[in-house]
């Protein structure tokens, strides 16, 4: 997970994908011949953080949070909720490049996607193009 993270950071999304599906398919195409002593979980805590801060480019600091996501080329969408400094963020990319933002619960929140700043209120949507 943490290659497909580094790999999406430097902007080698088709590697960033390659490294994704090899954690998240461990399990399921039993690559170690060891399911039958039980699941690797790290895998799939780690297929997570590949989408979110991987893929969806997620980072995060005391300045606040912010996103530079992309869509892996034979997806149709992926979405996420998170709870960042106790608001409840719903996080969803399409095909067409678009982010949808909402911001479930919670006071405003300030958020930055690729080079657009907006802040979000409770039950607000804010829609973004790169």
């Amino acid at each position: 997970s943490i290659h497909a993270i580094l790999a999406a950071e430097l902007g080698k999304q088709d590697k960033a994908v390659e490294f994704y599906e090899r954690t998240a398919r461990l399990d399921l195409d039993n690559y170690n011949n060891d399911t039958v002593d039980g699941l690797h979980i790290t895998s799939m805590s780690g297929s997570w953080l590949a989408i979110v801060q991987g893929f969806a480019g997620m980072r995060y600091n005391e300045d606040g949070i912010s996103f530079a996501p992309f869509l892996p080329k034979k997806w149709s969408s992926y979405s996420f909720k998170i709870n960042y400094r106790g608001r409840i963020l719903a996080l969803e990319v399409e095909k067409d490049k678009e982010v949808k933002l909402t911001l479930l619960s919670g006071e405003d929140l300030p958020v930055k996607v690729w080079d657009q700043e907006v802040t979000l209120k409770e039950g607000q949507s804010q829609c973004l193009k790169d």
